[in-house]
């Protein structure tokens, strides 16, 4: 998950003010939509920007990666798209199923 921040105009002591806030999403339209459901749908001012961390010196100056960590880390990625692919063609078909079970049955309760 990232870290997300946006503009929101929230009510504060009976006043509105414009308020900087977080939120953790995958992607920016998830954080719209999760910042739209917490304060209302206009609420939201500016879209998420994602928040990016600002490495130290330290972190900075570490050692390089080998070609073999980062294939295994290439692997890793393709891993996690692939079951996250995996995943929401599940809930596809599903969704899908029982659309078509509620058709079948509006349509045979319209028969009788």
């Amino acid at each position: 998950m990232k870290t997300f921040k946006a503009i929101v105009k929230a009510q504060v002591n009976g006043n509105f003010k414009n308020t900087p806030v977080e939120v953790r999403a995958n992607t920016s339209g998830d954080a719209k939509w999760i910042l739209q459901a917490i304060y209302g749908f206009h609420a939201v001012l500016a879209a998420p920007v994602e928040e990016r961390e600002v490495l130290t010196t330290e972190e900075a100056v570490t050692q390089p990666v080998t070609p073999e960590q980062q294939r295994i880390a290439s692997l890793k990625t393709a891993k996690d798209r692939a079951g996250d692919a995996l995943k929401a063609e599940r809930d596809r078909q599903k969704r899908l199923k029982a659309t078509q079970d509620l058709r079948s049955l509006s349509s045979a309760k319209a028969s009788i």
